[in-house]
């Protein structure tokens, strides 16, 4: 049966994006149970949750870009080994202005610190933005990382969908 092969992956990545709304709906209703609160507002809480789905929606692209270029859902699924350490060098975990210098400039330009930086920002829970440019403008950067990141991986998903099949 003839169909759009953008359309079967963009099916897949809206199925995708619509588990990760109920899946952070559910976080966040019990983060509000545990007494989390938005505290500058459900506006700015929203446009994170927004900021977070957009990222989880660009994700997908990236990863389905990669599984297709493996080509082999063995191999695939060992693709985390390769991409766990870009999730590490971020500040999620730790904040850059200890990092060594190299290790920071990395840390800071990494796409998921943006997005980490602009929703502790949305949520009034701001950390040290630092020096570089992705930390200090945290919100534009991860709408800026989203658009090229899809920009780049989406077409290219499609075309290698296209070219070696189902």
């Amino acid at each position: 049966m003839p169909v759009s092969r953008t359309g079967l992956l963009l099916g897949q990545t809206l199925a995708d994006l619509l588990v990760s709304v109920v899946v952070l709906a559910l976080l966040a209703l019990v983060g509000l149970a545990a007494g989390w609160r938005a505290r500058h507002g459900t506006a700015d809480a929203l446009g994170a949750f927004a900021l977070l789905l957009l990222f989880r929606f660009v994700m997908t692209w990236v990863g389905t870009l990669l599984g297709r270029a493996v080509g082999k859902e063995e191999a695939a699924g060992q693709l985390s080994v390769v991409v766990f350490p870009l999730a590490m060098i971020t500040n999620a975990y730790v904040p850059t202005g200890g990092m060594p210098g190299w290790l920071r400039v990395v840390a800071d330009w990494n796409p998921i610190s943006s997005v980490v930086q602009a929703c502790r920002e949305l949520f009034d829970n701001p950390s040290a933005p630092g020096g570089a440019w992705p930390m200090q403008h945290a919100v534009l950067a991860s709408l800026l990382w989203s658009a090229l990141l899809l920009a780049l991986c989406g077409p290219l998903a499609v075309r290698k969908f296209a070219t070696h099949g189902r």
